[in-house]
């Protein structure tokens, strides 16, 4: 974990000095499942319980079934450092019946006074922490590291114990938790992306009673697909002027919001792009070729700057470009500043 910590704050600390754009910040909600550990608990030790208290024979295989899985929402709200290091809040709730009594058990219960079984249980986590993130053209992988709470509870609407009644009976723990894992976020459109994120969830809510045997955290597994939102794209460094320029990566045509250079091939190769610019929205990318302009070949970043710079904003031009450097095909774009 130290080692985790240590590479996060390092990528804090050296990422700053470049400038990439990405966006500010970032909101997640969708659908969450959760695989509990239950310490090695099963429907057949309940069964020996249910026998070893009320008699050999008393509760047959099957009598209780103990059931791992909890359905839930997962949210999450990231605020962005830079392109690579952010900070997110994460926030979870699972819901479910962690174990199910059979009709024979039931009535083997009740005969002993004991109605209202089984409970409902719900698992909240808080979770906050540092993530790092490698955002490509339309992909954008993560990772992190999360540290909160889990409060675990079970309820019970009304039960009786030996005609004893014990109405809305809730009993609750709140635990330290953290959550170490990571997921991807694939672009569908503008501003939005479908996520799959898997997390090792680790609680410590020490159930064990003195039980040798039974340990005081639980291992449990969290699963989530939805939907991000991002939106406040930023650059880490100002673009006052608007004309085509070079730099270190290459020579800027803001435009189109691109930085091209010289590549492999004749043109002007694409290096960076803005993730809401004009070419990255018509679905022209990092390692495209731009060859022509309205059919007029363009050889060098300085061609394609030179007949870009005679076009007012708004108007629409036809760009040839190679995909990837391979497929020749062409767009019309509307020309913007970015």
């Amino acid at each position: 974990m130290r080692r985790i910590c240590a590479f996060l704050f390092l990528m804090l600390l050296t990422s700053s000095a470049f400038a990439q754009n990405f966006p500010r910040a970032e909101v997640f909600g969708g659908y969450s499942l959760l695989h509990i550990d239950t310490q090695g608990v099963t429907g057949s030790t309940l069964d020996a319980l249910c026998n070893n208290a009320f008699g050999t024979g008393t509760c047959p295989p099957g009598s209780f079934q103990v059931h791992t899985n909890f359905n839930g929402w997962n949210g999450a709200v990231q605020a962005n450092l830079n392109r690579w290091v952010g900070i997110t809040g994460d926030f979870s709730g699972h819901y479910g019946t962690p174990v199910t009594i059979s009709s024979q058990a039931q009535a083997i219960l009740m005969q002993n006074g004991i109605t209202g079984l089984p409970p409902k249980a719900t698992s909240y986590s808080y979770l906050f922490g540092p993530v790092t993130s490698s955002r490509r053209d339309r992909l954008t992988v993560f990772a992190h590291a999360l540290f909160g709470a889990n409060d675990l509870s079970a309820t019970v609407k009304s039960a009786s114990v030996k005609g004893f009644a014990i109405p809305g009976l809730t009993a609750s723990d709140t635990a330290f938790a953290a959550a170490f894992g990571g997921g991807a976020d694939s672009k569908i459109a503008k501003n939005l992306a479908f996520r799959i994120q898997a997390d090792y969830l680790l609680t410590t809510h020490n159930f064990s009673g003195g039980v040798q045997g039974v340990a005081a955290h639980q291992n449990n597994v969290r699963a989530s697909v939805g939907i991000v939102y991002s939106f406040g794209a930023g650059n880490a460094r100002a673009e006052p002027s608007q004309s085509p320029r070079a730099t270190a990566v290459g020579m800027k045509i803001p435009s189109l919001g691109i930085t091209v250079t010289l590549g492999a091939n004749s043109g002007a190769e694409i290096t960076d792009e803005a993730p809401n610019g004009i070419a990255a929205l018509a679905g022209v990318h990092v390692g495209d070729v731009i060859n022509a302009v309205d059919g007029k070949r363009v050889s060098t970043p300085m061609e394609l700057a030179a007949e870009l710079t005679k076009r007012p904003d708004g108007d629409k031009v036809k760009i040839g470009f190679l995909i990837r450097g391979q497929w020749q095909t062409d767009k019309v774009l509307l020309l913007g500043n970015h």
